[in-house]
């Protein structure tokens, strides 16, 4: 059966999924060149220092646009609603960083590109949230409603 990505994993697939995690924090992130980061926040509840590996959607310079790919409820989505990201992992180095949330138009922007340069990967995503759009823009916005994005631009 295959994995519900609307819930939290467990088991296997929740360590499989963490093991990014110990290759960043072994300044081993090159092996994931821009496409994956760790992200670095503060539990809501807990306070507790969170790491978790995300796809970038968009890079462009010091800015990296990550998706809540399991929708809004995600922890480290919530976690950055609470209070600002710590710093994300790019490569092997970790940067401060200044957040910003996307409106629902200019997500729809964000993902078009994604769609166009990685169209296996965003039909796998939308596929995998039970997401789907009509093609266009307004479709697009009405989508990205369920899987939010997330601008982080590292600080000098």
């Amino acid at each position: 059966m295959p994995f519900d990505f609307k819930q939290k994993p467990t088991g296997v697939f929740k360590h499989i999924l963490h093991a990014p995690v110990w290759l960043f924090r072994a300044r081993l992130g090159f092996v994931f060149g821009k496409r994956i980061v760790m992200l670095e926040h503060e539990g809501r509840r807990s306070g507790k220092l969170r790491r978790t590996p995300l796809e970038v959607v968009h890079h462009q310079g010091d800015s990296y646009i990550l998706c809540s790919g399991t929708g809004p409820n995600a922890d480290w989505y919530r976690n950055l609603k609470a209070k600002p990201a710590l710093g994300l992992w790019v490569g092997s180095r970790r940067r401060e960083v200044i957040q910003r949330f996307l409106d629902d138009s200019e997500a729809a922007t964000v993902f078009a590109g994604y769609e166009t340069a990685h169209p296996k990967a965003a039909g796998k995503l939308a596929a995998l949230m039970g997401v789907s759009h009509d093609g266009t823009h307004e479709g697009r916005v009405r989508m990205v409603a369920q899987i939010p994005m997330v601008e982080l631009r590292l600080m000098p």
